[in-house]
């Protein structure tokens, strides 16, 4: 039942709100990323109420989209890396070009007022990875690379992070550190989760949909795959189904229409 309101309020939300988007009059930093959030909760809610995936796949396309169509034209201080629901959908989805395209207009810096240094090392580091093209040469890349998981050390000063853990094990080619890291960051995601829960930060209603799928945890799994690395492992906020290969072709205007219909590739 939960499932089915996630649905019609996310559609609710797109109802009320695409004809501004497009128009461009929808211009505060939040709107990309609260327009990209209903179609998720929408997708994420059809996978979990209906059983298949296209509705997730077609869904992470119209987040990553809706969210580019906004991102070239965000002033750097309204820009916060970390914030990166929509890097996770379309490296989710295996949508690679748009992924590339967050990439090339995210913010190379920590945006000091809206994230913490340690949350931006991490998905700038899971960024730059992954498109070399925004490095001069591979060597080089991953210097840099190192340089960011060095940086990241200095910031939690004796500190333990287990994103950090993963990151260093998908640098040197560490199946079995990364499989440990990766358990540990979902677990830590859960119990989060439900402490929220528990202290009324986050709603029944979209605990029903947050909790039971890991958008972050698929992208993470697609990233390590492009390594080489072994990822069968099972999680159980990564749902199987989710990590067949998309069949789906990108399509830049596939935000526009809230029952958009995509074209194989």
């Amino acid at each position: 039942m939960m499932l089915r309101v996630g649905v019609d309020n996310a559609r609710y939300n797109l109802e009320r709100s695409l004809a501004d988007y497009a128009a461009g009059t929808l211009t505060a930093a939040h709107h990309p990323h609260a327009l990209a959030a209903a179609f998720r909760q929408m997708g994420v809610c059809r996978l979990l109420s209906e059983g298949v995936v296209e509705p997730l796949f077609i869904a992470q396309m119209q987040a990553a989209s809706g969210y580019l169509y906004r991102l070239p034209l965000m002033p750097e201080d309204d820009k916060v890396t970390s914030r990166a629901a929509v890097y996770w959908d379309a490296v989710g989805g295996e949508y690679w070009d748009a992924a590339a395209a967050i990439v090339r207009h995210s913010r190379a810096k920590p945006n000091l007022a809206w994230e913490h240094e340690d949350d931006f090392l991490y998905v700038w580091f899971l960024m730059i990875r992954y498109f070399p093209e925004l490095s001069a040469d591979a060597s080089t890349g991953e210097q840099r690379q190192r340089a960011l998981l060095d940086r990241w050390e200095v910031v939690l000063e004796g500190g333990h992070d287990a994103r950090l853990l993963l990151c260093d094990a998908l640098l040197r080619g560490d199946s079995m550190g990364f499989r440990e890291a990766f358990e540990e960051v979902s677990d830590a995601r859960t119990t989060e989760l439900r402490e929220q829960v528990d202290e009324q930060r986050l709603s029944e209603a979209d605990a029903a949909w947050v909790l039971p799928f890991w958008g972050e945890g698929l992208a993470l799994l697609r990233l390590a795959a492009r390594d080489g690395l072994s990822t069968d492992e099972h999680c159980e906020m990564v749902p199987q189904v989710t990590r067949a290969t998309n069949p789906f072709a990108y399509d830049a205007g596939a935000w526009r229409q809230i029952d958009f219909k995509p074209r194989r590739r």
